[in-house]
């Protein structure tokens, strides 16, 4: 009951301060997503599988239909006992619109990111079993998608995340033992180049949500 209370009053909100935004210069751009879960290990072990992924897009439109910024973001993944992830992103972001229709725009945007993440298993010291690995780089990416201005102030989107990607990055492998006295250290590098046609349509989809802000 509560829930359809509330989306009442936000079709209402939104109709009431009528509904095409305008993707005009000088306004801003808001958007971004925070996400938890957490499961429990059913066999009896005990175990608590966790991860949090927050991400932040912020930007400004410098022209009309034409918006540039920031994005950040943050990741952190519990896989069990003494197996912690987090991984951090920061970067830049260029977005261009094409209006279609009333209400309705076409956008690509591309992404420069960099990328630091860093995993641990066991408890890394010397004399134990344990492994540490950490990577960094960077990646340009390419999402185009369908706007739709739900009201003046926000925009539901249907993008197509990551559609094209190119990465690259470095890579470090440390490891202890019981059974030696120092640690064993490996590097390398990486390099990727990805198209995102997952061979269900759908699954390439993705829904968010754009504020803009300002007069």
């Amino acid at each position: 009951m509560k829930t359809k209370i509330l989306l009442s009053f936000s079709i209402f909100f939104c109709a009431a301060i009528t509904a095409n935004a305008q993707i005009t210069k000088g306004k801003y751009l808001l958007g971004g997503s925070a996400s938890y879960s957490n499961s429990k290990n059913q066999q009896g072990s005990g175990s608590k599988y966790e991860s949090f992924n927050t991400n932040i897009h912020f930007g400004k439109v410098i022209k009309d239909n034409t918006a540039a910024g920031i994005i950040l973001s943050y990741g952190y993944y519990n896989n069990g006992p003494e197996n912690k992830t987090n991984v951090y992103s920061a970067g830049i972001f260029y977005r261009k619109y094409k209006p279609l229709a009333k209400g309705f725009y076409f956008f690509a945007e591309l992404d420069g990111v960099y990328n630091y993440s860093k995993n641990t298993e066991g408890h890394f010291e010397i004399g134990n079993n344990a492994q540490r690995y950490t990577s960094n780089g960077g990646i340009i990416s390419f999402t185009p998608g369908i706007s739709y201005s739900v009201c003046k102030r926000m925009q539901m989107e249907l993008l197509m995340p990551n559609l094209a990607s190119i990465s690259y990055g470095n890579t470090k492998t440390e490891y202890t033992s019981t059974s030696t006295t120092s640690v064993l250290t490996v590097k390398g590098n990486i390099f990727s180049a990805n198209a995102n046609f997952n061979t269900s349509f759908l699954n390439n989809f993705g829904i968010g949500f754009k504020f803009l802000l300002g007069k």
